[in-house]
């Protein structure tokens, strides 16, 4: 190479810009966009990523840093999927090389090279097949090793499977191997591989889709080659899983590759298991439970085609899929789609970018669709299918009712009314599901004689109690300490407990119920490895005959046996300062509520209210989730609220209050423009978390192109505000939370 070659290069740093390099003349070739090289960046060295390859530059190439090393020889990142970042880099006002790495998995980010790795498979030979175990019992490892395969349900044993089952396994098959019982294959490590020598007549059988999904699996089907977004509004139970499978099946058939996104890890392991048993092809699962080893090896496989149907969470979406012809998002309406730190993208809105691009059709599901995709399906944008029947042609929706807890005695959260009611469905076989979005055993400890509280010394929030290790645990920051027996105010030794969260809901369950199994679901049950799997096998068997848990258990599960839902506080979301807290309210309700009588029991649900008459819960009771959003959306409009606006929220946090008043004060000021419209310096609704102050400025705007027009000349200055310094500061466009 006779002339300068300049590399432009993204680095994953917090800087809004590109950085050029010099490629050095001694390299045979130079590095093509879209992959990783090394590079000097002040005393460390980074692993880059090439955007453009250059012949010149503002700063003289005698200044210019070299390109250290190439990592990739063909672009790790295709062109497809640079568009799509730097897209999302203009639209969230991020800078580019943060969002590149950010689409990466750990180890390619650390510059593992993206290749598919061998793996060992043990099978049984034809002799291991017919040899008698016992002619082994001299060497009983063998012996039990030999029966393992024998007995295996799998045609073929990976090593981790070994490693689950076995201490000191390697020798004894050695010796098998030794003796031709047992010979090894090297196969291509599969995230998830195929049903093993599972022909298509013995694949589960298909449910018979009625009239509804037939109908809306045919219109997705006919578009498969074109871009068009859907919005697959169906109730609870309604089956909108068997459409997914239906369309999935003929894009495979298509030699097409799937996404699937959904919005929780403990969904991801349960649909895999569905899909599994269903599709006979290689599927890749990507989420943040994996391991580095395991996501970087799906992602690879992905990126290769070998994976033919991905499933994962919202960082899947970046995923290189070369054969790409859908694109489906579970549970549409979830706020877990919007990543809260960082590069605060929604997965749902770039999804759609990405179909665009790609020119393939977009599957939004959901039973209580978000207020944004409702309003496009007002505009036609997006083209609703609905399904209004219960998948078991026996199932019925459950019949809901409100219970007036208003002077009522509560034991431990619960009303007496309700107790007599789980006792009932307990006697006639059935199982329960009580919900409440609050773990721990109380919210907060309270001297009854001084009103002494557990007040966070870092939060503007209380300490919550937590019973079996008797410790105060801040929610928000972390810290915790134990709880005290007497007020250390005044030394009163009767400390009063009011509310309750599940942990005491189990308590009080544990001791009104003794020969009950009851199983809790949150955070704090869960923490453990293969915990959250073992607690929803005994609620989908029916072992667990009382299910207590947060807003995990609420999302797309399917609890055949559940007669009984109990919502012990719904009042919560009614009085939320977040514009979006009714609209969470409802969806809430309403997907907690579609766990009863999914099966061919009936379902009952009762909601615990102190506010009985409030006009919203009758509204969604009387006119179900779509009546309510017609109402809450009028009174949007009427706020001029997204999706009636445009809306970008700009944080900051410091540890001076009147620090992030004066940076925000600096912020508004340079916003002067007619286009927008700003509000704030505000408190955040938690004005002090972690020891930091929050505060907060909305931007408004009618028009998102006058908006970005504006951000895009305003964002590059405020690191070259007086005040920058003493603070922390983000950007969130279209936020889902005002917290």
């Amino acid at each position: 190479m006779s002339h300068s070659i300049i590399a432009r290069i993204a680095v994953p740093v917090p800087l809004y810009s590109l950085f050029d390099y010099l490629v050095p003349v001694t390299f045979s070739h130079p590095p093509v966009a879209g992959a990783r090289v090394r590079v000097q960046f002040g005393r460390k060295q980074l692993i880059g990523m090439v955007v453009s390859l250059e012949s010149e530059s503002m700063f003289p190439v005698s200044k210019l840093k070299p390109v250290l090393d190439i990592v990739d020889d063909q672009p790790l990142l295709p062109a497809e999927i640079i568009k799509l970042l730097k897209w999302a880099a203009s639209y969230y006002h991020h800078p580019l090389g943060d969002v590149l790495f950010s689409a990466l998995p750990k180890r390619l980010r650390e510059g593992a090279a993206a290749e598919l790795k061998s793996e060992n498979h043990w099978v049984l030979t034809e002799s291991g097949n017919k040899v008698d175990v016992n002619e082994l019992k001299r060497a009983p490892k063998q012996a039990a090793l030999l029966a393992y395969f024998k007995n295996s349900a799998k045609s073929e044993v990976i090593s981790s499977q070994l490693n689950e089952d076995w201490d000191n396994w390697r020798s004894p098959l050695q010796s098998l191997v030794d003796k031709s019982l047992v010979e090894i294959i090297e196969k291509v490590q599969t995230a998830i591989a195929p049903l093993s020598n599972v022909s298509n007549d013995r694949l589960p059988e298909k449910p018979e889709l009625n009239s509804e999904q037939e109908n809306a699996a045919r219109e997705v089907i006919g578009v498969l080659n074109s871009y068009q977004t859907f919005l697959l509004q169906g109730i609870t139970g309604s089956g909108k899983t068997e459409v997914y499978l239906e369309i999935i099946e003929h894009a495979l058939a298509q030699n097409l590759q799937v996404l699937v996104l959904v919005p929780e890890i403990s969904l991801t392991p349960q649909l895999t298991q569905r899909f599994t048993k269903r599709l006979n092809t290689i599927i890749a699962s990507l989420h943040s439970g994996l391991n580095d080893t395991q996501r970087h090896s799906a992602w690879v496989q992905a990126s290769k085609g070998v994976a033919r149907v991905v499933i994962g969470t919202r960082s899947a979406l970046f995923t290189p899929m070369p054969d790409l012809g859908l694109i489906i998002l579970d549970e549409e309406h979830d706020a877990s789609f919007k990543q809260q730190e960082g590069f605060r993208y929604h997965a749902r809105d770039l999804a759609l970018v990405r179909a665009k691009n790609k020119n393939i059709p977009v599957l939004l599901g959901s039973a209580t669709p978000s207020f944004e995709s409702l309003e496009n399906v007002s505009r036609e944008q997006y083209s609703l299918l609905k399904l209004t029947k219960r998948g078991v042609l026996s199932a019925r929706p459950p019949k809901v009712s409100l219970l007036d807890v208003c002077r009522r005695p509560m034991d431990d959260g619960i009303s007496d009314k309700l107790f007599n009611k789980i006792e009932e469905h307990l006697n006639n076989d059935g199982q329960i599901l009580l919900f409440l979005n609050r773990r721990g055993y109380a919210p907060l400890l309270m001297c009854h004689e001084c009103g002494w509280t557990t007040a966070c010394q870092r939060c503007d929030a209380n300490m919550t109690l937590h019973h079996h290790n008797q410790r105060l645990r801040c929610h928000h920051c972390g810290y915790e300490k134990p709880a005290p027996t007497k007020c250390p105010e005044c030394d009163h030794e009767s400390l009063y407990i009011p509310g309750a969260g599940t942990e005491r809901i189990e308590v009080a369950l544990t001791e009104k119920f003794p020969s009950v199994v009851i199983s809790r679901i949150d955070r704090d049950t869960t923490r453990r490895k293969g915990e959250l799997d073992k607690k929803l096998n005994q609620a989908r068997t029916g072992e667990a005959r009382i299910l207590i848990g947060t807003q995990m258990l609420a999302k797309g599960h399917d609890f055949p046996n559940v007669t009984l839902v109990g919502i012990l506080n719904a009042d919560q979301g009614l009085f939320s300062a977040d514009f979006r807290g009714t609209e969470h309210m409802a969806q809430l309700i309403i997907q907690v509520s579609g766990r009863a009588g999914r099966g061919d029991k009936p379902g009952e649900v009762i909601i615990q209210t102190h506010h009985p008459e409030h006009p919203l819960l009758h509204t969604l009771l009387d006119s179900g989730y779509t009546g309510f959003a017609k109402t809450a959306l009028i009174e949007r409009k009427q706020a001029s609220f997204p999706p009636f606006s445009y809306m970008v929220l700009v944080r900051c946090e410091s540890m001076q209050k009147e620090h992030g008043i004066e940076f925000l004060n600096e912020c508004r000021q340079a916003l002067n423009y007619e286009e927008i419209e700003t509000f704030g310096p505000l408190p955040a609704p938690m004005e002090r978390r972690a020891g930091r102050y929050r505060w907060q400025l909305i931007i408004l705007s009618k028009e998102r192109k006058s908006l970005h027009s504006v951000l895009r000349q305003w964002v590059p200055g405020i690191n070259k505000l007086k005040t920058v310094n003493k603070v922390r500061w983000s950007i969130d466009v279209d936020p889902q939370d005002m917290f």
